[in-house]
């Protein structure tokens, strides 16, 4: 009996003492609510013209470059200087000499030929001239015998001659006319004798500035101030025509081909080349180079002077030709030439925009709205993107946001309405909490000052006070007073 009875009784003991020890426990202490609201950062907006520089990256061509082929055979003789690679040379400087022998004597046989023909040329003409001559006193004589004739032939018909005598007359008659013939014969061959003298003269020199050419294409020279990209021929080495010499590349200029994508060149707002339409240097943008080893810091001017052809099939990029003047020329910030295969970074001047806002990316969302802080709640407004970079977002809007607060704080989840507030305010309410705070703090410590006091008139100073009588108190109930004006005040 006693084994049910006494568990019963201990859980009916712990169950009242249980009541008791929460009937007599201390009151918790009632925290005023706090509302938290989210903490943002805010920019003020305003409008302004941006120009736009659209970062690129290019590679370093030639503007001229050819390739020094040997246009006749031969061996080398001499090579200059400055036939090396990597080398700079003058325009019209003698590079490389074949053996020009062969072409030399080819062009004494070919003048010596030149001076046959025209003794030719003379001779036929004196002998024209002698032959004309020979005609005119042909004549003369055939006139001379005619007249003699006649003469005759009037004595025989009176008898006065023999008929052998007047047939001897007209026999040399018959010769004087026969011989006269024979030299006018020989006179009209003078005029095709000569062409055909003058047309071996014409050949002559022809072949004289043949072979004069092909001599002068025994000395390989500069077409324009360049360099030598690379060697292939040396001292003593016999080259065939076609050979190549040598790759070189003018240093007037050079290109770099910048590929961008279609909106990127559309943001250079560059006017489009036609068939019958020039461009005007002007209206092209300017470049800023700068070597991609961020050791060195040199840098280049250059100008757009025109695009490629036709898009990349696979990139679906256009290509921007770039031309950059005196490259090779030693400046000061330079500390080394431009290289033909180099990668350079470029910083294209694009299109000027007006009245648009150029903002922290952190502050556009999706690209497509941003929030603003109105009244202390969050407004969203759309936008639309014009430009992007690592630095800046410019976005232009139907909405009046002149003068507006830009949120740039990144917040999980937002919406029209949404109560915020931004650093100052917190700021602010930082300082009126810790100014509440320290001003409790002092209320206490003049209200223990005053308990103590109040101990010292009254000459108790029990071990321990009771709860009740801790409450009527005068320094209890004058705590109590000041703790419900600082709440009357916080709420």
């Amino acid at each position: 009996m006693l084994k049910i009875i006494i568990p019963i009784a201990v859980l009916i003991g712990a169950v009242f003492f249980g009541k008791f020890l929460i009937a007599t426990g201390p009151e918790a202490k009632k925290r005023p609510f706090v509302q938290r609201l989210p903490v943002v950062e805010v920019l003020p907006l305003k409008a302004q013209e941006y120009t736009i520089y659209i970062q690129a990256s290019g590679i370093v061509t030639a503007g001229t470059e050819s390739n020094l082929v040997a246009e006749v055979s031969g061996r080398v003789v001499s090579i200059s200087d400055n036939f090396n690679e990597g080398s700079y040379f003058d325009k019209d400087e003698v590079l490389l000499q074949i053996d020009p022998s062969n072409y030399r004597s080819a062009v004494d046989i070919a003048k010596s030929e030149l001076e046959v023909n025209r003794a030719s040329l003379k001779q036929l003409k004196a002998e024209e001239k002698s032959n004309l001559r020979s005609i005119q006193l042909a004549k003369k004589n055939l006139n001379i015998g005619n007249e003699e004739l006649a003469r005759l032939r009037a004595l025989f018909k009176r008898r006065t001659i023999s008929r052998s005598a007047l047939d001897s007359e007209e026999q040399r008659i018959n010769q004087l006319q026969q011989s006269l013939q024979n030299l006018q014969g020989s006179q009209n061959t003078y005029a095709s004798r000569k062409i055909a003298t003058q047309a071996r003269i014409n050949s002559s020199k022809a072949r004289i500035n043949q072979e004069s050419l092909t001599l002068s294409r025994a000395t390989i020279k500069a077409p324009y101030a360049g360099r030598v990209l690379t060697k292939n021929a040396d001292i003593g080495q016999f080259v065939t025509t076609g050979s190549m010499l040598a790759e070189t590349y003018a240093t007037e200029f050079v290109n770099v081909e910048i590929p961008l994508s279609l909106n990127q060149y559309e943001l250079l707002g560059m006017p489009e080349a036609f068939k019958n339409k020039k461009i005007s240097s002007t209206v092209l943008p300017t470049v800023t180079l700068t070597n991609a080893d961020s050791i060195r810091k040199d840098s280049w001017l250059g100008q757009v002077v025109r695009t490629g052809a036709a898009l990349d099939a696979q990139s679906r990029q256009i290509n921007v030709i770039v031309r950059v003047d005196n490259p090779y020329e030693a400046r000061e910030g330079i500390s080394s030439p431009i290289r033909i295969g180099q990668y350079l970074k470029a910083r294209i001047k694009g299109k000027t925009f007006n009245n648009v806002y150029a903002l922290p990316p952190v502050g556009v969302i999706y690209n497509r709205e941003i929030r603003l802080l109105k009244d202390g709640k969050i407004k969203i407004v759309p936008i639309e993107v014009i430009w992007n970079s690592t630095d800046a977002t410019v976005i232009q809007t139907d909405s009046n946001i002149e003068g507006e607060q830009l949120i740039l704080t990144n917040l999980a989840q937002a919406v029209n309405g949404m109560s915020v507030l931004t650093l100052e305010e917190q700021s602010k309410q930082n300082k009126d909490r810790a100014k509440k705070q320290k001003m409790q703090k002092r209320q206490k410590e003049e209200q223990s000052k005053v308990d103590i006091e109040e101990r010292k008139k009254s000459r108790i100073i029990p071990d321990v006070i009771s709860r009740d009588s801790m409450d009527k108190t005068p320094a209890k109930q004058l705590q109590l007073n000041i703790d419900s004006q600082n709440k009357n005040k916080e709420n």
